[in-house]
Parts: C-alpha cells; sequence; structure tokens
C-alpha cells in the first residue's frame, strides 16, 4: 500500500512539473498540412485516390470500389454551385456509391475540412480546375467566401448527395 502511494505521489509531482499548456489543450480546428500551393496539396492528399493525372481509380470490378476521376469536371467547376458541390465534397468527405459516365465508384474519401483552411481549398479545386481540367467558358475561380459557404452546409451525405443530383450528369 505505501508502495502505491508513493507511486502515486511520484507521479502527480511529475505532472505537476509539466508545462501549463499541456494540460490546456483545447478541442480546436486544427489544420495540420501548411502547403498553400495547389499542385503541391493536390498531389500530396490527393492523387493518392484519384491519381495525379486526376484519371481516378478503380471502378472496374464488380463491387465498384475506387475513387471518381477528377476530369470531366469543367462544366462543374465553371458554376457555382458546382465548385460549392467540390468544396463540400473535400470538407465533409463523402462515402457511397458514386455513378460517373457508365462506372459506379464505392469509396470513402477523407475529411479534409479540419485540416486544410479556407484558402488550400480554394487552391486545390483550382489546381483541379485549370490545370487536370480545362476551364469551361464563363469560369471564374473558387473564392475563399464560397468555401466559408460550404463549411455552413450540412454534414452528411443526404446534403451532398442532394447538391450533386442538381448538377449536371459527368
Amino acid at each position: 500500500m505505501r508502495r502505491r502511494k508513493s507511486a502515486l505521489l511520484a507521479g502527480l509531482l511529475l505532472l505537476s512539473l509539466q508545462p501549463a499548456d499541456v494540460f490546456a489543450q483545447k478541442k480546436t480546428n486544427r489544420v495540420i498540412y501548411t502547403s498553400t500551393v495547389g499542385r503541391q496539396i493536390y498531389n500530396d492528399r490527393c492523387a493518392v485516390c484519384h491519381l495525379p493525372d486526376g484519371k481516378g481509380r478503380g471502378g472496374e470490378d464488380a463491387a465498384g470500389n475506387g475513387f471518381p476521376p477528377l476530369i470531366g469536371l469543367s462544366e462543374w467547376l465553371a458554376t457555382r454551385e458546382g465548385q460549392l458541390y467540390v468544396a463540400h465534397a473535400i470538407i465533409f468527405g463523402p462515402y457511397g456509391t458514386v455513378l460517373v459516365g457508365d462506372k459506379f465508384y464505392y469509396g470513402l474519401m477523407p475529411r479534409f475540412g479540419i485540416r486544410f483552411t479556407d484558402q488550400q481549398i480554394v487552391e486545390v479545386i483550382r489546381y483541379v480546375a485549370e490545370v487536370i481540367n480545362k476551364p469551361a467558358p464563363g469560369y471564374k475561380p473558387i473564392t475563399e467566401a464560397l468555401v466559408q459557404q460550404a463549411r455552413r452546409l450540412p454534414d452528411n451525405m443526404d446534403a451532398l448527395e442532394m447538391q450533386r443530383n442538381e448538377l449536371p450528369q459527368r
């Protein structure tokens, strides 16, 4: 019993020597990725699943496992509704089945909203719109205000699917 009390007291002493900020950690919307260059963000975070050229991965097997292509988004990214959907998807991380052309893709995208700033989301969407795709007539780059609007949208798949269903089929 005496050993247990001594160990407990020693532990409390060690804890008391820790800086106060160790115990005062707040749950925040931490940004753990720092690049602000669209190409680098895409290559570091998106290309693993969507491939460096944006052609996507999978979709060939019976289960449709894979990640949809990001090529062919020019029409969507030339509209505010399309840009809002893409920002919403990046922020909240869609999952489930997506039909692109005649292929089904079933996957899970990470939620990047807690990892990326509004500026980073703008930069990666601009990279997809302007480099991976050829901008369609009427294209105007996405703004941070639109990303902020996407952050306020409902955080659920029903909201994402409704938004996607309002866009032209790919």
